[in-house]
């Protein structure tokens, strides 16, 4: 039972893998940044650096989640690596 656990947090945690660059580069999406989005989403999310409006709120909700900084902390290399392959993209945009 356990072991069948594990692999399914490992699996998730694979599948929401660079989940904050994909949000941050949604065209609904609107952040302040031009490089790094998705790492400084995780951030933002995390913290409550630039928060404005209903943004703290997200902010208690993630830690109260308890789930949410788990994974956003677990993320964050994903993020950040993708961030750096998408770099050109950015620079072009």
């Amino acid at each position: 039972m356990i072991k069948a656990l594990s692999s399914l947090l490992i699996l998730s945690a694979i599948a929401l893998s660079g989940c904050g660059t994909f949000i941050a580069r949604a065209s609904s999406s609107y952040t302040g940044y031009d490089y790094y989005k998705g790492t400084q989403s995780n951030i933002e999310l995390l913290t409550t650096r630039g928060a404005t409006g209903y943004d703290g709120y997200a902010t208690i909700f993630c830690w109260f989640s308890i789930v949410c900084p788990v994974v956003a902390i677990a993320t964050l290399p994903v993020d950040a690596a993708l961030d750096t392959v998408l770099l050109p993209y950015d620079a072009m945009n």
